[in-house]
């Protein structure tokens, strides 16, 4: 079974620290995420356990995360998404891009 082994936030930050989603994890110092076969998010309320999981299905082509495009909300969002790194692995250890 293939499953998401490890995702890598976006290292590329912008000069205003308002814009979604940089602004959401620009105090994380954990910049990658390790998953198995099962994986639980937990965490306070805006913590951001959906802006990582809406990152993760734009990733994957799931179009997730939908929003007027106001603003450049959308053009920042997907360009954060671009620089998102995924992994993936299965279930009996072995790895692949």
């Amino acid at each position: 079974m293939i499953y998401l082994s490890s995702f890598l936030f976006s290292e590329e930050s912008v000069d205003n620290p308002n814009i979604y989603p940089y602004n959401a994890f620009s105090e994380k110092t954990e910049r990658r995420l390790y998953f198995g076969p099962v994986t639980m998010l937990y965490g306070n309320n805006a913590s951001g356990k959906s802006t990582v999981l809406n990152i993760i299905a734009n990733k994957l082509q799931g179009q997730e995360y939908v929003t007027s495009n106001k603003y450049g909300r959308v053009a920042y969002f997907a360009r954060f998404v671009e620089g998102v790194g995924i992994l993936w692995g299965n279930v009996s250890g072995n790895s692949s891009a």
